[in-house]
């Protein structure tokens, strides 16, 4: 095996763990996986496979670094792309082609195709029409407030759509695509019948299912889960990722798919179940419980997203925006609550010194609370600011999620803003800090 296979190994047996090693992060490199194909793991990852007519590729390249995975591909390999295919319109999953159509122009191949879903090139619209606030939630999702960021406008819209399945040949070579909708609306997975070789795309990410993602577009946490049971239903033997590692051998390929359905099949049942029995988001949010049992699994572990995020995504799918607290209807703004609470507290400092106290005892949820309100409350106050701060740091430093991690180093970042400026507040990689952490404690 490659250094890609033996780490997904170490993974899978407990030698190394996603705590430590985000699927995001390191190590980088390609490995085959099944005959003429071959895996590239990087951010998001690339499969190759050769046919007698050149390749067909999936998520070629993201936004970012399409010459690393070129030179990837090219160092195992020398045939043109035929075929790239879109799992889903993600920036860090549908880019690279230019590169290749540039290539079969100078060697005078005939130029590659791109397919995708066709709810892709509206996707491409949207982001175009808000790419300054996607600047803003990546800076603050992947680097923790610390900007800037770039969100591309220029896109490579497919050659070629399809709505719920479409099959090809390529060289010889049959693939079959279908639609699910899951992590986004067109999501496409990929199956190659003849080497049993699963592409799930995002529906696999090594981490709790993407289904929540507190700052993004809808996910569809029933039917990815439908997905996954449709999946594992054609016996694949081999599964790779849009992120993390390859799965190999067919049991494991099952219980992957399995395990990752019954997470978001419980999350969906018990969300509904409250739902429907007219619960607030706030009860809802506070009484779903995922098992320990899945939790610990080493490719469900809530390093990325977190179930508590996937049942707020569901509320939103079926019950709109209201929370079913009456006041959050029409409420007054948040700065007059907080300096009416601070009234009654006796001043923001007494509301900021009872959250470094809860803070210290480890109730993050509700010194945090505490902490906005007294900064509302005191907005002049770099010290009180400075001390919030320390107490966002200390939770960033205590959530499991991206998500969370980067929202939370995001807050302290701009409360330390206020003591000493934006220009000194260091770069950060949130997945990196993760990684750092998760050494630590081993």
């Amino acid at each position: 095996m490659g250094e890609i296979l033996d780490f997904a190994e170490a993974v899978w047996i407990g030698q190394a763990d996603t705590y430590a090693h985000h699927p995001l992060s390191l190590p980088y490199g390609t490995d085959q996986v099944a005959e003429s194909t071959w895996f590239h793991k990087f951010f998001s990852n690339t499969v190759i496979r050769e046919t007698s007519e050149g390749l067909v590729m999936v998520d070629p390249s993201g936004f970012l670094g399409p010459e690393i995975k070129f030179e990837a591909v090219r160092a195992v390999t020398g045939q043109r792309l035929n075929t790239a295919i879109f799992t889903h319109g993600h920036v860090d999953h549908c880019f690279g082609v230019p590169i290749y159509a540039r290539e079969a122009r100078e060697k005078g191949w005939p130029p590659p195709r791109a397919i995708a879903h066709e709810a892709m090139p509206a996707r491409f619209d949207r982001y175009r029409e808000s790419r300054g606030y996607n600047e803003a939630i990546n800076v603050r999702q992947f680097q923790g407030g610390a900007g800037p960021i770039h969100f591309p406008d220029d896109f490579y819209y497919p050659d070629v759509v399809y709505k719920d399945r479409l099959t090809i040949r390529v060289g010889g070579v049959t693939v079959l695509l279908h639609h699910a909708r899951g992590e986004t609306d067109d999501h496409t997975w990929v199956f190659f019948p003849d080497t049993r070789v699963l592409c799930t795309g995002d529906l696999i990410f090594w981490c709790v299912p993407n289904a929540g993602n507190p700052q993004k577009f809808q996910r569809y946490c029933k039917d990815w889960a439908l997905a996954l049971r449709e999946m594992a239903a054609l016996e694949p033997e081999v599964l790779l990722p849009g992120h993390g590692w390859p799965v190999m051998g067919a049991d494991r390929v099952r219980q992957v798919l399995e395990d990752n359905a019954a997470l978001l099949e419980s999350i969906h049942e018990q969300t509904m179940t409250l739902m429907n029995q007219g619960a607030s988001l706030d009860t809802v949010i506070h009484s779903v419980k995922v098992s320990e049992d899945l939790l610990a699994k080493p490719y469900l572990h809530p390093v990325y997203d977190e179930p508590e995020f996937i049942v707020r995504n569901i509320w939103r799918l079926y019950g709109g925006w209201y929370d079913g607290t009456p006041s959050h209807l029409k409420p007054a703004p948040e700065k007059v609550q907080a300096e009416e609470i601070a009234r009654l507290a006796g001043g923001a400092d007494k509301l900021a010194a009872r959250a470094l106290e809860l803070a210290k005892a480890g109730d993050f949820r509700l010194a945090c609370h505490l902490a906005d309100w007294a900064c509302l409350a005191a907005p002049g106050d770099p010290a009180l600011a400075r001390d919030m701060a320390g107490v966002y740091q200390d939770r960033a430093r205590v959530e499991t999620s991206t998500m969370a991690m980067g929202v939370f180093m995001a807050a302290a970042r701009d409360l330390e803003a206020a003591d000493r400026g934006p220009d000194e507040t260091p770069t950060a990689s949130v997945v990196l800090a993760q990684d750092e952490r998760g050494r630590e404690r081993q």
